[in-house]
């Protein structure tokens, strides 16, 4: 596996590659990113505290991606490829005012984003 290279501001992640992220500001959770199932993924939110934050991570591997204008499929609290269902991650809506996310599925490789 290549290496991961990661750029988070205003916020902090519990794990190297994954797990909790908090926003910096209030200490609150703003989402869970799963740490096996991703390729690419960058998650921009606006904190109900007024903090703005960002976490992108990723490994540099050269594969092609397919972009897919589908929507990531919701299982239990998780939002999951509409592929083949790995978790991806999830958003604590109570949180955060806003998000914009991207992500890639390690799996397919099809690029999901919400705008």
């Amino acid at each position: 596996m290549s290496e991961l290279i990661k750029e988070i501001e205003n916020g902090r992640i519990l794990k190297n590659n994954g797990s909790w992220m908090y926003c910096n500001n209030c200490n609150k959770t703003v989402g869970y990113l799963v740490y096996s199932t991703y390729q690419d993924f960058e998650f921009n939110f606006n904190c109900k505290c007024g903090n703005q934050g960002s976490f992108k991570l990723g490994y540099q591997t050269g594969v092609l991606v397919k972009p897919s204008l589908d929507k990531l499929k919701m299982i239990k609290n998780r939002l999951c490829c509409p592929n083949d269902d790995s978790p991806l991650f999830t958003i604590v809506d109570k949180n955060i005012k806003k998000v914009k996310y991207s992500v890639i599925c390690k799996k397919c490789l099809t690029k999901y984003a919400n705008g």
